[in-house]
């Protein structure tokens, strides 16, 4: 006789739910919607760099005197100006303007973007950019510099780079750039960079092109922090600097004046939602990989930088094709967690069973809520394989209602393992009555099956077992949980 699982196979209703996309709350903008710069978001800089520490050219031989003069910066309906003239002011052949939040708006990850029309001609250089508020690693550009939007001269080219490494000037830098045949001058263009721990991504107008990971970044003053310079806290720079080392001096068919608008600039927060959209139901199976959206640090923490598995989802988590139920967290190793959030139907105490899986080491976990240890220290010996999966189980107390419980790694330094499901079933004859749907009463059997089937095929609310109104996976993997369980 086939086994349930089978006969479930067969009817074609295990279905894979549909990917959602990362969420980001707005937690702070600037629209310009006044008359003047707001002076909570911005301070404007001035002068020639020497009055920074900075060689004059502000260290990049620049030809401008940045003023704070409303006909080099000015604020007015809806949008930011700033204009480089070609005129003599303190010693200088052009002035210009350059603006930042320091000690004003500081950000520690998340995507920071702003929507502006660029200049275009020989020797300008706009710029949308962040340097490290507090330098915690040492003179630049060991703390870092993220510059979002770089152009030069004729606008053909968008770059966005990392500085890094040492200070200068054995300093490092990379990143990609995006030359496409569009002249970006021409209009208003969305500049983007979604920075993460372990990775950052440049984008046009909503569309990537290029990222660097942690492992392609460092700071000589943090040797053992793979995530260091860019750790800090940063704040957001917008200039037009005229000359200097990477766009070269104007030239003769070079135009004056020139103006970069900028209509806003935004900064999110990777916030913590269910994945794939709705909290899990409780009883029922979470499949490993549905672990919540958010960034590193809030739905999950993993000890390097990539989906080393490359499957399924992006993300930092180690994701990789299982040889049951789809997929399952790979290669779990020290201090990693992850965060889902459920909703369980019915308090009272739960059996809960883990599927993992380790070649030679074994592993530790426990489930938390707020801290608290619901299932106790779990520890499991070597399985013999990546892929060979045992049972772990626990006896756990769960509350009604919506919550986030945590899948906490116990494992020491030199301890991996896999992790694919767990499940959560409702202690008590009650359970039994909910797959108990065919005579003869009293026993499971074959004919509960095919009324199972058949109710779910109907989306009859006796195949909705975790009473969620909906008709998915977690119906079909409670079912599954009580069939095999039996009936007293």
């Amino acid at each position: 006789m086939p086994s349930l699982l089978q006969i479930l196979l067969s009817s074609s209703i295990l279905v894979s739910p549909a990917l959602a996309q990362d969420a980001w709350e707005l937690v702070w903008s600037d629209e310009f919607e006044g008359t003047e710069l707001d002076a909570a978001n911005w301070s404007a800089q001035t002068g020639t760099g020497t009055a920074y520490g900075l060689p004059a050219g502000w260290g990049n031989n620049e030809l401008q005197y940045y003023t704070a003069f409303p006909e080099n910066l000015s604020v007015s309906g809806g949008m930011l100006t700033i204009t480089a003239r070609q005129q003599n002011f303190g010693g200088r052949n052009y002035t210009s303007a350059r603006i930042r939040t320091l000690n004003k708006q500081e950000f520690l990850y998340g995507r920071i973007e702003a929507r502006m029309k660029i200049p275009s001609t020989p020797g300008i250089w706009p710029a949308f950019w962040m340097l490290p508020t507090n330098s915690p690693y040492g003179t630049w550009a060991a703390s870092g510099e993220i510059d979002i939007m770089e152009s030069v001269n004729y606008a053909d080219q968008i770059y966005g780079t990392l500085h890094y490494g040492n200070t200068w000037p054995n300093n490092q830098h990379g990143g990609p750039r995006l030359s496409d045949g569009r002249d970006f001058s021409d209009d208003f263009h969305v500049y983007r960079v979604d920075w993460d721990p372990d990775q950052i991504t440049w984008y046009v107008d909503g569309i990537p092109y290029g990222s660097r990971t942690s492992a392609q970044w460092f700071s000589s003053a943090a040797g053992s922090n793979p995530r260091a310079p860019f750790d800090s806290d940063f704040h957001i720079l917008l200039n037009i600097a005229v000359g200097g080392d990477f766009p070269g001096n104007p030239s003769g068919s070079s135009s004056f004046p020139q103006t970069m608008e900028v209509d806003y600039v935004r900064a999110y927060q990777r916030t913590q939602v269910p994945f794939p959209g709705d909290p899990h139901p409780i009883p029922g199976t979470i499949q490993a990989e549905d672990f919540d959206l958010g960034g590193q640090g809030q739905s999950y923490n993993d000890c390097d930088g990539a989906n080393n598995g490359g499957q399924y989802r992006e993300s930092a988590v180690d994701i990789q094709v299982a040889s049951e139920e789809g997929y399952n967290i790979g290669w779990i190793c020290e201090d990693e967690w992850l965060e889902y959030t459920v909703d369980v139907q019915t308090a009272g105490t739960y059996d809960f069973v883990a599927r993992v899986a380790s070649n030679t080491t074994g592993g530790g976990f426990r489930i938390e809520r707020d801290g608290v240890n619901l299932s106790g220290d779990k520890y499991f010996l070597p399985t013999g394989g990546w892929q060979n999966w045992q049972s772990v189980s626990a006896t756990i107390e769960l509350e009604a209602g919506e919550q986030v419980l945590r899948f906490l790694n116990l494992g020491a330094f030199d301890t991996e393992y896999n992790f694919n499901s767990m499940t959560f079933t409702l202690q008590g004859p009650a359970m039994c009555s909910d797959a108990d749907l065919a005579e003869p009463f009293g026993q499971l059997n074959f004919f509960d099956v095919s009324a199972f089937l058949s109710a779910f095929n109907a989306q009859n609310t006796d195949a909705d077992l975790n009473n969620d109104g909906q008709f998915n996976f977690f119906d079909v993997s409670s079912f599954l949980a009580i069939y095999n369980t039996g009936c007293p």
